[in-house]
């Protein structure tokens, strides 16, 4: 059935509860935004500064301030959790399933944010509450990981695109929520001020936590378990008994797919090594560098815009309103990626909107070179117009194409290892980038932007030497173009099969079967025998018995 003519609203109203069910579960992206919205909006409320800083030195503008120390320690904890948390949730959900893995993320979030709540009652408030970033961190990479890998595995391929656009939106919108709490409880006086701050953490984690209740299991997983009627009733529960009774053909590709993977593995397992083997290397570079795309696209100037452009001569309101007006463009952007993610292929998107951000990001290097108020108020227009640009392109492209690269058996140890390394990127990037422009570093100023102007040029050559198009591609079609142009593993092309003499035979074992790279006769004991070439994918007790 061809799928790639539905529209937005065609494909949500075919596949509605799937919609719903990612649509809930999209939730945690929101908890993401909303944490790194806190994490940084925190020291800006009085009370708190009081509680886990110190007194500031004689002139300064602050009564009480948080040591740079500090200050480091806490952004450092939450990537550094989520790294950790990515690589370990892999593992967990390979082996205890997606569903009970979501729910662990949840009760770790829940966990973190009740000591963040107490942390100002403890003897070291500034080691508890770092301590609580960090288990925050590690909650948000398990429920990150699981949850692409489960989107990845259940959403039908017509959906992936504007599902996976959830991601940078829903991201977005949580950081716009979490300065909206900040700035509310900015005139409260009291520890008050910041515990209800964090409390209204809580909501971000109960939700999903229930949802997990209702949530089934995913197919894919169930199938690489061998449990072939858990499956097919988690598949039903998915998407209502009679839209999975109208898209069985969807649930044969997961079990085509899984069944093929395994083949051509040689039954090695999924452990984290395969996916450095063969064509698995490619695909989990292609993951780690959708998942750097972010910081490739100068994010890290675009999440500091307000001081950025402070630091050009902007005034500080006019900055801040910058700041907002750019989240709601970004968000703007990103529902529009809806339909260009349906339009549209992967490297297309990509790479010419990457392009045009290297050329936006080039002429804010340029009037970097001079001075004045104008300086500042293009590089707002320009900055902006980055904004729109990979909002509606190369950002929730990224998403999709981190998503669906990997192979369904390899996919949650991929997508570890992609949320891992990308979050090495993201640290690089967000430690490097304040030396370019600060005054008392390397002072570049609106200059910086050349650094990603050379950036988003590479990530364009990288898209168009490494990354193949698979849009509305299937899982065992996706697996076809890597084999075809990544090629160390070859592909099933079975043609013979020895004779078995008992006529009862149901099934052949694997290590019983003779099979060949290219079409072959096979000679059996009492003359010979062609046999049509036999799809690896297809399940061995309906293979040809002889």
């Amino acid at each position: 059935m061809d799928y790639e003519s539905l529209t937005v609203l065609q494909a949500f109203r075919r596949w509605p509860r799937i919609s719903i069910y990612s649509f809930c579960l999209a939730l945690n992206i929101l908890l993401w935004g909303f944490d790194t919205g806190i994490v940084g909006g925190m020291t800006s409320l009085s009370a708190f500064r009081k509680e886990f800083g110190e007194k500031g030195p004689v002139g300064a503008e602050t009564e009480y301030i948080i040591p740079a120390m500090w200050l480091a320690l806490w952004a450092m904890a939450f990537p550094l959790g989520t790294m950790t948390g990515a690589v370990t949730g892999a593992w967990i959900q390979d082996r205890t399933g997606r569903k009970s893995t979501l729910g662990l993320g949840c009760l770790l979030s829940l966990g973190a944010i009740t000591i963040a709540y107490l942390s100002d009652q403890t003897a070291n408030p500034t080691a508890t509450y770092w301590a609580a970033k960090f288990t925050q961190g590690i909650a948000v990479g398990v429920l990150m990981a699981s949850t692409q890998t489960y989107l990845a595995e259940v959403v039908p391929a017509r959906l992936r695109g504007p599902i996976m656009a959830l991601f940078p939106a829903f991201q977005l919108l949580g950081q716009l929520v979490a300065a909206v709490v900040i700035m509310a409880r900015g005139s409260v006086k009291g520890p008050s001020s910041y515990r209800i701050a964090i409390a209204s953490e809580y909501p971000l984690s109960i939700i999903p936590l229930v949802l997990t209740i209702v949530l089934p299991e995913s197919p894919v997983w169930l199938l690489r378990k061998g449990k072939m009627a858990a499956a097919q009733n988690s598949f039903r529960k998915l998407h209502g008994a009679k839209v999975a009774a109208a898209h069985q053909d969807l649930f044969e590709e997961m079990n085509k797919a899984i069944s093929e993977e395994r083949w051509a593995s040689n039954d090695r397992g999924a452990s984290y090594m395969e996916c450095f083997r063969g064509t698995n290397l490619r695909r989990t570079m292609i993951v780690v560098f959708s998942n750097g795309m972010s910081e490739i696209m100068g994010f890290n100037i675009l999440g500091s815009v307000s001081y950025f452009l402070q630091l050009l001569g902007l005034p500080d309101m006019a900055s801040l309103i910058v700041a907002i007006i750019g989240i709601l463009l970004g968000l703007s952007a990103n529902i529009g990626s809806f339909w260009t993610l349906l339009k549209f292929g992967r490297r297309p998107l990509i790479l010419y909107t990457l392009g045009l951000t290297s050329l936006l990001w080039l002429s804010v290097g340029i009037a970097g070179c001079f001075k004045g108020i104008a300086v500042a108020w293009y590089a707002v227009g320009a900055m902006m117009a980055v904004v729109v640009t990979v909002g509606i392109g190369c950002w929730p492209a990224s998403f999709v194409v981190a998503a669906e690269t990997s192979s369904l058996t390899l996919r949650s140890k991929t997508s570890g290892i992609g949320w891992f390394l990308g979050g090495i990127i993201q640290g690089g990037f967000g430690c490097g980038t304040p030396f370019l422009y600060n005054p008392d570093a390397a002072d570049l100023g609106g200059k910086t932007a050349f650094v990603f102007a050379g950036t988003s040029a590479v990530g364009v050559l990288i898209t168009w030497f490494f990354i193949p198009e698979l849009k509305g591609k299937s899982a065992i079609e996706i697996d076809r173009v890597f084999q075809k142009h990544g090629g160390s593993v070859k592909r099933a092309n079975t043609s013979g099969f020895e004779r078995v003499d008992s006529e009862d035979a149901k099934e052949i074992p694997l290590t019983q079967t003779t099979t060949r790279y290219s079409r072959a006769e096979s000679t059996a004991s009492n003359g010979s025998y062609s046999a049509p070439p036999v799809q690896a994918w297809e399940p061995l007790r309906k293979r040809p018995t002889f």
